[in-house]
């Protein structure tokens, strides 16, 4: 007779990086609790997290260094964007 508790997958969560700079300090783990692994990045200071499937990472190599420009905005800055579409933003004609 089987145990039931040996025949339950127990989720795993293991940290494989905690990164700083003068910025920002984030954990990643690898979490196992959803459908498939997938990251976990959790700011350090908020508490505030992300889980990041191996789709949204892909995607993450393909995006254009103007696109991770917009990532980066926060705070006082978010509202400082452009619509790209347009082509380059132009001063006044004199």
């Amino acid at each position: 007779m089987s145990d039931d508790t040996t025949d339950r997958r127990t989720p795993t969560r293991r940290e494989v990086a905690h990164l700083s700079n003068e910025f920002a300090v984030v954990r990643v783990s690898v979490d196992d609790t959803g459908n498939g692994p997938r990251l976990l990045v959790e700011d350090a200071e908020t508490g505030d997290h992300i889980f990041l499937s191996p789709l949204e990472l892909a995607s993450l190599c393909l995006a254009t260094p103007e696109d991770r420009e917009d990532w980066i905005r926060v705070g006082n800055y978010r509202d400082e964007r452009r619509d790209r579409s347009l082509g380059a933003v132009r001063g006044p004609t004199p």
